[in-house]
C-alpha cells in the first residue's frame, strides 16, 4: 500500500485496458473507445513523466507530464461527448492542457503553486465529463456508473488542489507515502476500471441500438421496412379511429427509370421519395416502405380538409425535388382509405390498394379516394 506500488498499479491497469479495448472491441475512427483508449495512454505516459522528472529534467519532465495528464481529461470529455451525441469546444478541450503546460513552466520553482494549478485544472476537466454523464441520465446505469466514476475522481483532485494551495504545510509531496496520496491513487485505479466498464457497457447498448435500427429501418430510404411498418400499423389500427387515413403510394414508372437512367438513379428516387414523406408527414404518423417503389402512410386524426392539404404537398414536393436535384420529374399514384371501426389492417391494405390501381387505371399522377376520405 505504498504509493509507488499503486502508481505502478495505475499504469499497469492503463496500459492493459487500452490493449484489451483495441484487441477485443477494435477502434473505429473517431468513436467513444477510441477516445477513451487516448485517456487511458495519457495516464499512463503523464504518471511516467511525472515519475521521470524526479530523475532528470524535472522541469520539462513535470510540465509535459502535467501537459499530458490534462490532455487525459479532456479525452475523457471527449469520450462523454461522443457517447452523447454532444458537441464540445475545441478550444477548451486542447486549450486547458496548452496553458497549463505555459502556466506549470513558469512557476515551477513554486512546487506548491504549480502542484495547485495543475490539480485545479484536471480536476475542473474531469468535473465537466461527470456533469456531461450525469445530467439527464435518468435510468441509463453506464451514464450514472462513468459519471459517479468521474465525478468522485474530480472531486479528489479538486480537493488536492485546494489543499496545497490553502495550507501547503500539511500537503504532502507526489510520492510520499500519506494516507492522501494512497487514498488518491486507490481512487483513481477504481475510476479507471469503473470508466472502462461503463464505457464498454455503453459500447453494447449502441451496438444493440444499430442493430435495432437496421432490424426495423429500410437502408435506402430511411422509413420504417415491411415488417416493422406492419407491426406498428397493426398495433396503431385498434386505436387509430375513424378519423385516420391509410395510403398506399406507387412512384410512377419507375421501372422505365431503372431501365433508361440505370439503377443508381432509381436509388436516388428513392431515397427522395423517402426525404419527401419524412419532411411533410409528422411524427405521429406512420410511414414505411412497403416494398419496391411502394410506399404505405397511416395518417393520424386526419380529416377531409387536412388529407387533401398533405396530397397536394406531396405530389407537388415529389416533383420539384426530383426536378431539382435529377433534372427530371417523378411523380406518384396512390389510392387512399378511411379506416373503418374493428377493420383489420390486410382489409384495411387490400382497400388501398384497390383505390391504387385506379388511380393507375385513370393516368397515374394522382390519388383515388374512397367514399369518406374527402
Amino acid at each position: 500500500m505504498d504509493v509507488i506500488t499503486l502508481l505502478g498499479a495505475v499504469l499497469v491497469n492503463a496500459l492493459l485496458m487500452s490493449l484489451a479495448l483495441a484487441v477485443g472491441v477494435g477502434l473505429r475512427t473517431r468513436s467513444g473507445l477510441q477516445a477513451w483508449q487516448f485517456m487511458l495512454l495519457g495516464q499512463a505516459l503523464g504518471f511516467g513523466l511525472l515519475i521521470g522528472a524526479t530523475l532528470a529534467a524535472p522541469r520539462l519532465l513535470a510540465t509535459l507530464g502535467v501537459m499530458t495528464l490534462s490532455g487525459s481529461a479532456s479525452a475523457t470529455v471527449i469520450t462523454a461527448a461522443r457517447f452523447l451525441g454532444l458537441a464540445v469546444s475545441r478550444r477548451w478541450l486542447w486549450g486547458a492542457p496548452l496553458g497549463l503546460g505555459v502556466v506549470h513552466a513558469l512557476v515551477f520553482s513554486d512546487l506548491g503553486v504549480a502542484t495547485g494549478l495543475t490539480n485545479l485544472t484536471i480536476g475542473a476537466q474531469i468535473i465537466w465529463a461527470s456533469v456531461l454523464l450525469l445530467r439527464g441520465a435518468d435510468g441509463v446505469r453506464w451514464r450514472w456508473l462513468c459519471g459517479g466514476a468521474a465525478l468522485a475522481n474530480g472531486i479528489m483532485t479538486l480537493a488536492r488542489g485546494c489543499l496545497v494551495l490553502g495550507w501547503p504545510e500539511i500537503y504532502p509531496r507526489f510520492l510520499t507515502p500519506n494516507p492522501l496520496n494512497i487514498g488518491s491513487m486507490l481512487l483513481l485505479n477504481a475510476s479507471l476500471v469503473l470508466g472502462t466498464m461503463g464505457f464498454l457497457l455503453a459500447h453494447r447498448d449502441a451496438a444493440e441500438q444499430a442493430l435495432v435500427r437496421l432490424a426495423s429501418l429500410d437502408t435506402l430510404t430511411g422509413l420504417l421496412n415491411r415488417r416493422e411498418w406492419m407491426s406498428r400499423a397493426g398495433t396503431a389500427l385498434g386505436v387509430a379511429g375513424e378519423s385516420s387515413v391509410l395510403l398506399m403510394l406507387d412512384l410512377d414508372h419507375f421501372k422505365r427509370i431503372n431501365d433508361e437512367r440505370g439503377h443508381p438513379v432509381g436509388d436516388e428516387v428513392l431515397k427522395l421519395a423517402g426525404e419527401v414523406l419524412r419532411g411533410e408527414l409528422r411524427a405521429s404518423d406512420l410511414v414505411g416502405r412497403y416494398g419496391g417503389e411502394e410506399f404505405c402512410l397511416l395518417v393520424r386524426h386526419c380529416d377531409a380538409e387536412a388529407f387533401a392539404r398533405l396530397d397536394s404537398r406531396l405530389h407537388q414536393a415529389m416533383r420539384r425535388r426530383c426536378e431539382a436535384t435529377l433534372g427530371f420529374v417523378v411523380d406518384f399514384s396512390a389510392g387512399a382509405i378511411r379506416i373503418e371501426a374493428g377493420e383489420t389492417l390486410a382489409a384495411a391494405i387490400k382497400r388501398a390498394d384497390d383505390q391504387l390501381y385506379r388511380a393507375k387505371h385513370a393516368g397515374r399522377g394522382r390519388t383515388c379516394c374512397a367514399d369518406g376520405v374527402l
